[in-house]
């Protein structure tokens, strides 16, 4: 088993390590792979970075406790991100190359003008906090998965995946993790999908699988939530909403910044969504199994469910998979986030204006950014599926209205523009702290408050000034 796990672990780093070949010593290379990334590779990158560790922890853990209603938090997300995705990553791919953006929050405020400067900053600040807890975050589920098949404690896995995370960035930037992730979601899947056929061979079936769950607890088998106070429907629109807010996210949407054509980006999205799609509907079947097959004990971590079924349930070379599996796409993604916290970092923050197309400052910036990853992973929350939903939360309302703005060339006020995202946070972390999220995720009323916000001080300027004001 640790055989088999530390084999395809080697695999994929020398699969990331190969990328060196093609390198090129610049920021353009760096962080956007040169813009000549095939659909295939974009739209596979983009699916394991954004399933990740996610997918072997936190949503194994949330499948856990919800049972069949959970399963909205899926659906949700594959036709939001769908729509999102069809609607504005064309326009992404050829506007940021117009532009000659090289991060996302440079493509965000490539309209703004003398006010531009200011806005990088605060936007480069919130991609900063936002990427470093999701980095730190992957973290703790690649640490996870040391944890339960070695028995070490979290801190050493965390330091692990750290290094292995510079080894990437070092060897070739977005392209090595690109490459890598390309890898992991085949794999990812396959030991999801062993996963799946043994755990349900052995409940007895899918209708077994249901009776056992309406034993365990009726609310189980119930799709939709009964208890929710705002009702089905907006609970079903707040998943939605998650999917819509991958549009937030900085390291996914440098992936289309990084195609080598806009006119690839309709098949760059079919690869996303078919590989998304089979991996978590097969995630959250294994989920629902472990409810039945893993009685839930106090004191039990339930985003360690899927390691501790695999050793129940299969052979040890194919455990040893599922744990490489794990860990690697937790690292992969850990990549992608330090990269773009990289890019926000050195190119979004005034102080470093004239370092911001020196390759070794990047480095620099990549390493300081993984150590502080690394300390926020051994000293904060070791909830995964918390941490991953905070991230999303503070992107998707903070980012997510501004670049619809962007790509469809709505301008006005720098003024409105603030308020826009002060909105968005403020309503969207606030629904969080006082627990409404529990019923409604919160990027649905961040993202609604952040657009009537907008469009009152948008429309009020056109009355009061007669023109708009850029």
């Amino acid at each position: 088993m640790v055989l088999s796990f530390f084999v395809f672990l080697a695999a994929f780093l020398c699969i990331g390590l190969l990328s060196i070949r093609k390198k090129q010593n610049t920021a353009d290379d760096y962080l956007l792979a040169g813009r000549n990334v095939s659909p295939a590779f974009v739209g596979l990158s983009g699916a394991a970075s954004t399933a990740s560790g996610f997918g072997f922890t936190g949503i194994i853990g949330y499948g856990y406790m919800m049972g069949l209603s959970g399963s909205w938090f899926i659906f949700g997300i594959l036709f939001g991100s769908l729509f999102a995705f069809g609607a504005i990553s064309r326009r992404l791919r050829t506007f940021s190359h117009r532009t000659k953006s090289v991060s996302y929050t440079e493509f965000l405020t490539s309209d703004l003008g003398k006010s531009r400067p200011y806005f990088l900053g605060l936007l480069g600040v919130i991609s900063i906090v936002a990427l470093l807890l999701y980095a730190s975050a992957q973290l703790t589920a690649g640490s996870k998965a040391m944890h339960v098949l070695l028995g070490w404690d979290y801190s050493y896995g965390i330091v692990i995946g750290a290094v292995i995370v510079l080894l990437y960035c070092f060897a070739g930037g977005i392209r090595a993790s690109i490459w890598t992730d390309a890898a992991q979601i085949v794999v990812m899947y396959g030991a999801m999908t062993i996963l799946a056929v043994v755990s349900i061979n052995e409940i007895g079936g899918f209708s077994a699988l249901f009776d056992k769950l309406e034993a365990i607890d009726p609310k189980l088998v119930t799709l939709l939530p009964t208890e929710n106070p705002y009702g089905p429907f907006l609970f079903i629109l707040g998943w939605f909403s998650l999917g819509f807010s991958f549009l937030g996210f900085p390291h996914t949407m440098a992936r289309f910044m990084a195609l080598k054509s806009p006119k690839d980006t309709k098949r760059a999205i079919m690869w996303f969504e078919g590989s998304y799609a089979l991996f978590y509907i097969t995630a959250y079947v294994v989920a629902l199994c472990t409810r039945v097959l893993l009685p839930d004990a106090a004191g039990f971590d339930k985003e360690l469910a899927l390691p501790e079924l695999a050793q129940d349930m299969l052979p040890d070379i194919l455990v040893g998979v599922i744990f490489a599996g794990i860990f690697a796409a937790t690292i992969s993604t850990a990549d992608s986030l330090i990269l773009s916290c990289t890019a926000s970092l050195s190119r979004d923050i005034r102080i470093f204006d004239r370092y911001k197309e020196s390759y070794r400052f990047l480095k620099i910036c990549t390493l300081l950014v993984t150590a502080i990853a690394s300390i926020i992973a051994i000293y904060a929350s070791k909830s995964v599926f918390d941490m991953v939903l905070l991230a999303i939360t503070v992107m998707a309302c903070g980012f997510t209205p501004l670049l619809i703005l962007r790509c469809f060339k709505v301008q006005t006020h720098p003024a409105v523009l603030l308020a826009t995202i002060i909105t968005g946070l403020g309503v969207g972390i606030g629904w969080r702290i006082t627990g409404q999220n529990a019923y409604i995720y919160e990027a649905f009323p961040g993202i609604v408050a952040a657009f009537i916000v907008f469009f009152i001080g948008y429309f009020a300027q056109k009355l009061l000034f007669k023109k708009s004001i850029t």
